[in-house]
């Protein structure tokens, strides 16, 4: 294997290429770390430094004899081999793609390579064995084992790495396969310098030097695709530009040379030669350049693929989905793979809402955020998607994915942005429907919440009207049974003057028990017992019972008010014990005793009956009537607690406590309720939905009729009330007309007719106004006495009660009450009556809901004087 000398040009060279091989092993070192494909390819670089010197050989041969010399050449040359596509079968690191067929497929290439490189080596000499190597059978491996390992599913950066490293093997195919047929035709032309000094050696001088440089460039492409970051991608493109251009100029240069050379051995002049030569390469140079360009972008990025079948991929996807909306996770997924990207987001903007982010990520890849970054705008490019001018959202890929030498992948991402317009369209009208079905659910379920209170409110009502009646007026009817009784004993012992006086007492309580009634209906307030006290209100109240009660009360004073709850339920407690012991014990003394201590009120009603068992002991039905019941039941309602102690011939008490509020004194004011904060008029309520309206719809057709409606309603304020209710009418009308006109309106204007709806159902005034302006056309359905009486109602005689009710300004809050009692009743009856007309039934919910109102409200008195009547008044 020692061949002559060679010259000592070409020994310098030789020790260059080898240096260069040693300096790019330790960069490979130092950048590696812990890669072992890197690690190889720096063991191939060293091995191929030492195996494929020109003087390698003879060196070995010399020092260690010619047989064993041989051997360690080969070994290096082996270890150079096997190093070499060791790194391409593992490169960029250990994974998936290493198994299966085309893994096979790589690793029976990768072992071909080595068995030829070594035998042509041992066989053919070391240049001949470097060319083979080096420029053939090492480009080729690494181009099955890298393409197996992209077939495989390798995505994202590694997938970038090994497209920037099949580029630098293909172009050494490449370059290797023009060089080997530019020395073909050299060799055919008989051109001398094509052999390595031995002037009996092959003519591959052109290919050797370029194979000892070949290995250099690809430990430095696989060094820059070990890199990251912006400046790294920045090379790796200009690495792409340049193996482009080195394309074109080995296939341009080396068609030149030999069109050149074939030219000069036909006779042609040097010149005429060159410039022959040169016509059909410059007339082909902008093509080649373009298909060369494709070509390494095909290499290093793979094929383009169009925004139809990206979009195809995210239907095929969204097939899988039950859902009736579009899946935008199923859609970043379909762009992801489809892009073959390994990060993809879609972010859609939301009116009034936060934005939403549908993140996919690669199998094996990093999770990705749901809430988009803020320091990602190195590693992403993001396209905002639109529909017409308005921007829905965006969608943002790995930078990798979208990056390629030519202009149209730039115009990939974009395109797919513009399709995926009309998905995130309906996406967010699927949201803004969803949206307002939650609000119609919930506006409904608050529907019926009130419904159910309402039902609520009207039982506890119930209830506490049978517990009045049961507390309160049961006493004054017990009482008048009693009386009624000694006037026919007076009758019948033939004393008809004290009878007739003992009528006049009833004929008084009858009426006592008539307002005891109405109160009762109307709702008892605690007014005379804050005015009077429990003790006085108790004596007035029991003072004319038969037999007499008898009320002590020790250390209280007949004037102590206390707080309304405990007042209410101790005067209601009382009579109910009262009632009781004149129900069982008939005719015997009762006795009511009130002691304070402790911060309790302690209430006790003795009574000298014959008294009974309380405890009747097991198996026999305790005796607990309602009496107790709702004894029972006002005091825990309030906290306090009630006991029984009887015994046959004994007598029987009933005793309760009720605890004071804590820092409640004695002599101190019982506080009035605070008043209820007085509810918004109607006119300012619409005047609100109108400002509302008038924000929403700014810059619209519609602003002017809402600017319309704000001045009537400024107009009206400060008038009378029933110019601002018909004001009100008016402007309502406009702003309905609005919202109806308006469609598809923007999403407050759902709010804006829920407001509109809620004033429609509240605002007693509006339904009025409606009535009255009907009562007041020609040919009004009401008869004249029903008329007047519903158009005074109405407030045509003026909106305070006493002017609805017709009476005069100094009419007294019974007289309110009763003239307002008597219209209810009135309408009450027309609404009800089968007899009545249309009208009129139309006509009698409305003023019943009036009468109502005017139940509700409190008139002052304009002349209380001192024969004021005393006793409960309705709230």
């Amino acid at each position: 294997m020692i061949g002559p000398p060679a010259p000592p040009v070409l020994l310098v060279l030789d020790l260059v290429c080898s240096g260069l091989g040693l300096l790019f092993a330790v960069a490979l070192l130092r950048a590696g770390g812990r890669s072992w494909p890197l690690r190889l390819l720096a063991l191939a670089s060293v091995a191929a430094a030492g195996a494929f010197h020109l003087r390698t050989a003879a060196v070995l041969e010399a020092v260690a004899g010619r047989p064993l010399g041989t051997v360690l050449y080969l070994l290096l040359v082996t270890v150079a081999c096997a190093a070499a596509v060791g790194a391409m079968l593992l490169f960029p690191a250990p994974g998936p793609g290493r198994t299966g067929g085309a893994g096979g497929a790589a690793v029976a290439a990768g072992i071909v390579a080595v068995v030829l490189g070594v035998a042509g080596t041992a066989t053919a000499g070391t240049a001949t064995g470097c060319v083979l190597f080096c420029g053939f059978l090492l480009p080729t491996a690494g181009l099955v084992a890298l393409r197996s390992r992209l077939r495989a599913g390798v995505t994202g950066r590694p997938r970038a790495r090994i497209r920037l490293l099949l580029c630098a093997l293909a172009a050494t195919l490449v370059v290797a396969a023009a060089l080997a047929v530019v020395t073909a035709l050299l060799v055919a032309l008989d051109r001398p310098g094509l052999r390595l000094g031995d002037p009996a050696g092959p003519p591959v001088a052109l290919l050797f030097w370029f194979a000892r440089v070949a290995p250099t460039a690809v430990a430095g492409a696989a060094l820059l695709a070990a890199g990251t970051g912006p400046r790294v991608r920045a090379a790796q493109h200009l690495f792409g530009r340049a193996l482009a251009v080195t394309l074109v100029a080995a296939v341009a240069g080396g068609t030149v040379a030999v069109l050149c050379n074939a030219l000069t051995v036909a006779g042609t002049g040097p010149v005429g030669a060159a410039t022959l030569a040169a016509l059909p390469v410059a007339a082909t140079f902008l093509p080649l350049y373009l298909w060369t360009e494709a070509f390494v972008d095909r290499l290093l990025h793979g094929s383009r693929p169009t925004p139809y079948t990206v979009l195809a991929g995210v239907t095929a996807l969204s097939r899988a989905t039950t859902t009736d909306g579009p899946d935008l996770d199923r859609v970043a997924e379909g762009v992801g793979r489809g892009l073959g990207a390994t990060t993809c987001r879609l972010t859609v903007y939301r009116t009034g809402l936060r934005d939403r982010t549908y993140a996919w990520s690669a199998p094996g890849a990093p999770e990705v955020p749901r809430a988009p970054a803020t320091t990602d705008g190195d590693t992403l490019v993001r396209v905002p998607v639109r529909q017409g001018d308005e921007q829905l959202g965006e969608i943002a890929v790995d930078r990798d994915a979208v990056q390629g030498l030519r202009g149209e992948w730039r115009n990939l991402l974009p395109d797919i942005a513009d399709s995926l317009g009309v998905v995130l369209h309906a996406n967010r009208s699927a949201i803004e429907l969803e949206r307002q079905l939650r609000a119609a659910l919930a506006h409904g379920e608050r529907i019926a919440a009130a419904r159910r209170d309402a039902v609520a409110r009207m039982d506890t009502e119930r209830r506490r009207i049978e517990r009045d009646l049961h507390d309160g007026a049961q006493h004054h009817l017990v009482s008048l049974g009693l009386s009624l009784g000694l006037v026919e004993h007076l009758v019948s012992a033939g004393q008809p003057e004290q009878a007739r006086d003992r009528l006049d007492e009833l004929l008084r309580r009858v009426d006592g028990a008539e307002s005891v009634l109405a109160e009762t209906v109307g709702g008892v307030s605690s007014a005379v017992l804050a005015e009077q006290g429990l003790v006085a209100v108790l004596r007035d109240t029991l003072a004319a019972s038969e037999p007499p009660v008898t009320i002590e009360h020790d250390g209280v004073p007949p004037d102590r008010r206390y707080p309304d709850e405990i007042g209410d339920t101790a005067y209601f407690c009382c009579l109910e014990a009262v009632n009781n012991a004149r129900k069982h014990a008939a005719g015997a003394p009762v006795t009511v005793r009130i002691t304070e201590q402790d911060a309790t009120l302690t209430m006790a009603v003795r009574d000298e009956g014959p008294g009974f068992v309380p405890d009747p002991g097991p198996g026999t039905p305790p005796t607990r009537g309602r009496g107790l019941r709702n004894l029972t039941v006002r005091l825990g309602a309030v906290g306090g607690t009630v006991a029984v102690r009887s015994a046959p011939g004994a007598g029987t008490t009933v005793l309760w406590s009720l605890p004071l509020p804590a820092g409640w004194a004695p002599d101190d004011p019982v506080p009035p309720a605070p008043p209820a904060p007085a509810p918004a008029g109607v006119r300012e309520q619409v005047r609100e939905l109108v400002g509302t309206a008038a924000q929403v719809y700014a810059g619209t057709g519609h602003a002017p009729a809402l600017a319309r409606a704000a001045a009537l309603l400024d107009r009206a304020s400060g008038g009378a009330d029933n110019d601002g209710v018909l004001a009100a009418r008016s402007a309502l009308g406009t702003l309905e007309e609005v919202l109806r006109a308006a469609q598809p309106g923007p999403p407050e204007a759902e709010h804006l007719r829920y407001g509109v709806e809620r004033l429609r159902a509240r605002a007693h005034e509006l339904v009025e106004s409606e009535l009255a302006e009907a009562l007041r056309r020609p040919g009004a359905a009401l008869p004249g006495d029903l008329r007047a009486s519903a158009e005074r109602l109405l407030g045509r005689l003026g909106s305070g009660s006493r002017a609805r009710l017709g009476l005069p300004a100094d009419a007294g809050p019974d007289d309110v009450r009763r003239a307002a009692e008597h219209e209810l009743a009135r309408w009450q009856r027309l609404a009800g009556n089968p007899a009545s007309t249309g009208a009129v039934r139309n006509a009698a919910p409305v003023l019943v809901r009036t009468c109502e109102r005017l139940l509700a409200e409190r008139p002052a008195d304009p002349s209380p004087g001192p024969g004021a009547r005393r006793g409960l008044t309705p709230r």
